[in-house]
């Protein structure tokens, strides 16, 4: 489990200007495993909703969204009582119900009392293209694949993790510890940071079976390209989408558009792009012109990679 983001959600919980969490992140990262186990810990008891899996939740927020009757139904729905400041709320896969959405909103203004949090695949999507969204109402919350330290976490290397944070300047280290980061860092590569894939390792030491998983993570990834853009918009999104691990591979200096198709320009696939970045699905890294604060400020916006 991500710590950090454990504490964030333990300092969103007991803050006096909490406002219903968002928590985005890119699909199989991990988002309702963390909210799940902060709600078995930190509360009383948690009442799940997830939009996708039960259709039927989305009528409940359909007409008045008012937050005491929204409540109201969904406490007969579980037949579970949701009790202000003791139940966390879980609304999971909530870009698939937009009044509910929209009705973080009221949660804010007029029923602050309960603790709700929400996620979903694809929710920055949605939240771009929604304007109804609630500005202003709530708080978000990243959630990202496992960086290497959190890798070593996970395999059950705390101690040189903390060894290595520990380490204030580029200075040399014992030739036992150089070792084992570097192999923990190839297998890192390797294996990668989706939690399924380093609990799938960990367990079994099958890398055949880690491979299994990643390449059913891309797939489901392709499929939601398929199901959430515009058949126009698929294909340059899978265009994109495709041509980054060769560019990648490469010692290309920047993202060359004409590796997509060899006519392919800038403007043509801007909104690729950002559909990708929005999905939490790439990270655009620009270059910059000097080492100067703002970065921002110094980027060149048409030297990038994915």
């Amino acid at each position: 489990m991500k710590r950090d983001v454990y504490q964030n959600l333990l300092t969103w919980k007991n803050s006096p200007h909490r406002k219903p969490l968002v928590l985005q992140g890119a699909r199989q990262v991990g988002k309702t495993y963390i909210l799940e186990e902060f709600g078995k810990n930190e509360y009383l008891n948690t009442a799940y909703f997830n939009f996708e899996k039960d259709a039927a939740l989305r009528d409940f927020f359909k007409g008045s969204i008012l937050p005491e009757k929204i409540i109201a139904k969904l406490s007969i729905y579980q037949e579970k009582d949701i009790l202000p400041e003791k139940t966390l709320i879980i609304f999971d896969e909530i870009q698939k119900a937009p009044e509910a959405l929209m009705s973080l909103k009221y949660f804010q203004e007029d029923a602050g009392q309960y603790h709700v949090a929400a996620a979903g695949s694809l929710l920055g999507i949605k939240i771009a293209r929604t304007a109804a969204f609630p500005v202003g109402k709530v708080n978000f919350m990243n959630l990202y694949p496992f960086s290497f330290g959190e890798y070593m976490e996970g395999v059950g290397k705390p101690k040189l993790r903390r060894l290595l944070a520990d380490i204030a300047s580029p200075t040399p280290i014992e030739q036992g510890f150089h070792d084992e980061l570097i192999e923990n860092l190839k297998m890192y590569c390797f294996i990668g940071g989706m939690p399924e894939a380093i609990l799938h390792y960990t367990q079994t030491k099958d890398l055949s079976g880690v491979r299994k998983i990643q390449e059913e993570i891309l797939k489901a990834y392709l499929m939601d390209i398929a199901k959430h853009a515009t058949k126009s918009e698929s294909i340059k999104i899978t265009q994109t989408w495709n041509s980054m691990p060769g560019q990648l591979a490469r010692e290309n200096k920047k993202f060359k558009f004409s590796e997509i198709s060899k006519n392919a320009r800038a403007r043509d696939y801007a909104e690729s792009i950002q559909w990708l970045i929005d999905a939490g699905l790439v990270y655009q890294c620009f270059n910059i012109k000097t080492a100067k604060l703002p970065l921002s400020g110094y980027r060149e916006e048409d030297t990038f990679k994915l």
